[in-house]
């Protein structure tokens, strides 16, 4: 189970090596990357956030609809 959590989390197969993780190995590796991924959207969304100081106010939202946001 911890296997198949771990691999959706990475989006990817695991490498052969992990099947010598035990589960509780497995399920620890994915919270800490979950966490990592949490900490790597936040720093990403406050990068953007202060970015859009550079852009003038009246432009702000056509380039945040140009990013999709």
């Amino acid at each position: 189970m911890s296997a198949e959590l771990l691999t959706r989390t990475l989006g990817a197969p695991l490498p052969e090596e992990f099947t010598r993780l035990s589960d509780a190995e497995l399920g620890e590796l994915d919270r800490l990357l979950r966490e990592a991924q949490i900490r790597r959207a936040k720093r990403l969304a406050a990068a953007l956030d202060s970015s859009m100081d550079f852009i003038p106010r009246l432009m702000r939202p056509a380039v945040k609809k140009a990013l999709g946001l």
